[in-house]
Parts: C-alpha cells; structure tokens; sequence
C-alpha cells in the first residue's frame, strides 16, 4: 500500500462504482442526494411524460418535513403581515387594499402551517395525510395562486405535480388542491386541515361556500393538532356582502363576535414598498398617491386602496361614522383613557337628557340610548336577554339618574302597559307610535340630524356597524322601507338612536344684523343736522 493511501471497506469501495455508474447513466432515472450524497431513483410522472428533478434522496426529504432538517422559506413578512401571523386565531379575516400582500401572506401561511401538520404523527386512517384547499372566484384567479404556491412551496417536499388538475403532493401523504368556487357543491365531501379563500368578496354564493367548507374543517383528527381545520379569508372588500359579515365574526365589539375568529383592515400603504411609492413625488408636483385619488372615485379609492367596507348606495347613515363619532386620542394612557370615558358618561346637573328606549322581549336586544340637549349620546346600553321587569327597573334606573330624563319608547302592543309601568317608577313618558308611515318619519328625522353632524357617539364599532348597515328599500307602494343590511337583523340601536332624538329641537344660530334703521327725524333732529 503507497504511502497516505487510506484503505477503504469493500462496500465504500462498492458504493464509489455504484454512484461512477449512476453518474454515466440517465440522469433523468436516478440522482445523488445532495444532503446524503446517496444514490436515489426519480420518480417517473405520467401526466407529464418525464422522471421528477428531485436534488435530495425521499428520506431526506421527509426528515425535512418531519423538522429534523431546516427548511428555509425565501419570506420575510412586513409589519403588518406580521401582526397575522402572531394571532393564534383559528380563522383570519383579511380585508386589505391591492398590492398590500394578502395573497402572499395567505400562501405563505398555508405553507408554514401545512408544514407544521406534515411533521405530525398522524395514524394510517387519516388518508389524505394533510389536506390544503385554496379557492378562489374563478379559474383565472385560482392560477394566480398556483403560480404564488409553486414559487414559495419548498422544492424538497413535493413529490408529484398535476398542472393539469392545479394539485400538488407532497410527502408524508400531503395534497394541495388549488379550486374554483364556480360550483360551491363540488366543495364537499372531504375533510380539509387548512382552506385558503381568496378575494373573497367576489364569490358568488360564498354563503354556500362557506357552510360547505366549515363542515369540512371539522372532521375529526384534522387541523393542528388535530383541533379543527383552519381557515384564511382574504379580499379587497366590494360593498357589505357576506364578506363583511364574515369580517365582522373576528371584531370584538361587534355583537357577532366569535371567538375562534380575527379580522383586519389594512390599506394599500400599510406595505412598506407601497407606502415609499406612494409618497413619491410625480412630475405634476402632486404625489403618486394624490394623483391616484385625484383620477378616481372616492367610493372607489376607498375600497380598493383602503380597504374598508362602504355602505351600499341606499345606506340611510353613509356619513355617520365621519359625522357622529367621537374616538378618544390614541395618546391616551390606560388611565386617562378610563377618566376620558368617565367624563363622557358623567351626569350635568344643568342638562336636560333624553332617553330613546326601543323594547324587546326576552329573545331580543332591548336599548337604552341617552343624549343630551345638544346632541350627546352620554350612554348607549344594550339590554341582552332582560324580562321585561328587569329592563323597566333599568331604564328607570338611568332616568333617574340622567336628572329624571323623559324616556322616548315605541309604542308598540305592550304601550300601555310600558307606559303605565314607567309612570308606576316614577318616570316621565313620551310613548311614540312607529307603525307605518311614522316610522319612515322618525327614520329621515334622524338621517337629517346625522347629516348635520349633531348626534356624538362615543367610538363603539357596534354602533358604527348597525348605523353603516342600515339601508332603506322601496315597496311597491313607493314607500320606504327599512332594513339590516348585515343579515344579523339587528337594527336595536338605530331605533334607540331615533327614539332619543325624536323631539330633538335644533336650535337656531342669531344671525348679526346687517339691515338699516329707518324712521322720522324730529324737528330738532332735523335742524340740528342742517
């Protein structure tokens, strides 16, 4: 043996002339693991008529899956992607302005989670192991996140593509489907760990889609940890349809608040990249920003740039939010925020108050609304599930309280016995008739107080949701009618809100004269100006 020869073991010696003869043969049919350095077959794909390109051996590509290896994911979220991905909400709810990079985060999520649940010990009954959907309105929108998938999901997990079908499979038993949601009944039957739904506000029947859906992300053993299937709802908003109403399921003051969900709004210029390009300057001298709101409508920019929900064109409040809300300052500690709201709230000994109350019964949301002679909203109170009693005893309470303000109530089957129990508590009445034509008068009375900016609430999302939700609709009469618009049928604190400034007098402003006085000198005068 020469001098610095190592010797080497018979199968070191064998698996050097195997991997030389791999080498001279097909690379197509077999590769070496650039992980291992082992010798490893492709896979041959039918659909495509040619062997898989895999740079690293099945095994190697399973620890990776299973995180015995790091896979390193090209991604970086900004800021706000960041504040999702944080959230441990089951169910995400983006509304977001274009370019902001939702669709990137909604990809990029399903990867890290889909990640998660392949690595998972999951028994030999769940077939398949993981199972993502991503839907979308329509084919076309559906391979724009294809092509988003196909660029970010890591190489080494995938085991087969289907271009044909837009399904990927991965190890460990994993499939990605991508869908359209042309057919919401073709999305059922089987159970889901994560569903991706993109631009959902353009989904025809989503209603549909999702009830298909959540039945299927509730199947046992799926999700992370096999707690329940996740989901990511992401769109530029069109009007208040039912994506809003599934963006109001994630809002905590909002009286659909779910739990298990989370929702955002985000604009265009919350991406960093967009915000820098939007306050570049143009050749006009006006920023990119400017001249992009200068050439388009309002309605228009606000719900594809900004991301937020517009009322529908016969929305009764379209300005209410803008009009009528007080938000304290963001400055505001814990503390002074408490006494902030504390001397919103605090009874005026020389005010006079009013309280609009709508009755309800057991089932129902019962409201107290009380203003001040300027238009104040002191207290906004929401009587969940109170017998009739105990909703008395209450607005009984606050009238007193409020310097025994005269309640405003509707005066529905039960007023006279509401009236009488009052009048028994000690309470100055007003029963209103809402029957009919009155109803539309107390309604537009209110509209036009709004209009002028007179009613101040204090910031409350529900008071702000149920204002932006009221809509009015034409009967055949060509009378108005009134409805919500949100599906929730909850309209309690618009009727509390027109109640209390039923008899609302707006008082007048003195003007400063500007006129001439006229009138007959005197002798004296006269002689005196000569």
């Amino acid at each position: 043996m020469a001098d610095g020869q190592i010797s080497k073991s018979r199968v070191e010696r064998l698996n050097e002339k195997y991997i030389e003869t791999i080498r001279h043969s097909s690379s197509e049919k077999v590769g070496i693991c650039e992980t291992c350095g082992q010798p490893f077959e492709q896979v041959w794909r039918p659909n495509q008529k040619q062997y898989t390109a895999f740079k690293t051996c099945g095994l190697c590509r399973a620890l990776n899956a299973r995180g015995e290896m790091k896979t390193v994911l090209t991604y970086t979220p900004h800021p706000k992607q960041q504040i999702m991905h944080d959230s441990p909400a089951r169910f995400k709810v983006l509304s977001c302005g274009i370019r902001f990079g939702k669709d990137r985060f909604s990809i990029m999520a399903g990867i890290m989670r889909f990640g998660d649940m392949l690595c998972e010990e999951r028994g030999d009954d769940m077939v398949p192991g993981v199972l993502w959907w991503i839907i979308a309105p329509s084919m076309r929108i559906a391979r724009q996140n294809w092509r988003e998938l196909r660029a970010y999901l890591p190489r080494e997990w995938v085991v087969n593509v289907s271009f044909s079908n837009l399904t990927v499979e991965t190890i460990n038993g994993g499939i990605i489907e991508v869908h359209s949601a042309d057919d919401p009944e073709s999305l059922v039957a089987v159970p889901l760990d994560i569903v991706t739904i993109t631009e959902a506000s353009r989904i025809k029947d989503l209603e549909t889609v999702w009830d298909n859906i959540e039945g299927r992300l509730n199947s046992p053993g799926r999700g992370p940890g096999g707690n329940g299937g996740i989901g990511i709802i992401n769109s530029s908003p069109k009007g208040r349809n039912y994506f809003y109403k599934m963006y109001c399921w994630g809002q905590k003051n909002h009286s659909d608040y779910d739990p298990l969900w989370e929702s955002w709004i985000f604009e265009t210029w919350d991406n960093p990249y967009m915000a820098v390009r939007g306050n570049q300057v143009q050749k006009n001298g006006k920023t990119y920003r400017e001249n992009l709101q200068r050439r388009m409508s309002k309605r228009k920019y606000e719900q594809d740039y900004l991301g937020r929900f517009l009322a529908e064109a016969n929305s009764m409040f379209p300005e209410f939010e803008k009009n009528c809300i007080v938000k304290p300052p963001d400055s505001l500690s814990d503390i002074e925020y408490r006494k902030f709201i504390k001397d919103w709230e605090a009874v005026d000994p020389y005010e006079t108050y009013t309280i609009g109350y709508d009755p309800a019964k057991l089932v129902d949301r019962a409201i107290i609304t009380i203003r001040n002679s300027k238009g104040k909203v002191a207290k906004v109170i929401v009587m969940q599930g109170k017998g009739w009693d105990a909703q008395w005893d209450e607005v009984a309470f606050y009238s007193k309280l409020y310097n025994y303000a005269v309640v405003n109530f509707g005066k529905t089957g039960l007023g006279e016995t509401i009236d009488s129990q009052l009048q028994k508590r000690g309470i100055p009445t007003n029963p209103i008739n809402e029957q009919g034509r009155n109803k539309e008068r107390l309604v537009e009375n209110y509209a036009h107080l709004v209009e002028q900016a007179i009613p101040k609430y204090l910031y409350n999302d529900e008071v702000i949701f149920e204002h932006n939700d009221y809509e009015y609709k034409t009967n055949k009469n060509g009378n108005m009618v009134y409805a919500n618009a949100s599906n929730d049928g909850h309209d309690d604190i618009v009727s509390g809100g027109y109640f209390a400034f039923a008899d609302f007098d707006i008082i007048e402003e003195t003007l400063p004269w500007t006129g001439l006085i006229g009138g007959v000198k005197s002798k004296e005068n006269r002689r005196r100006v000569s």
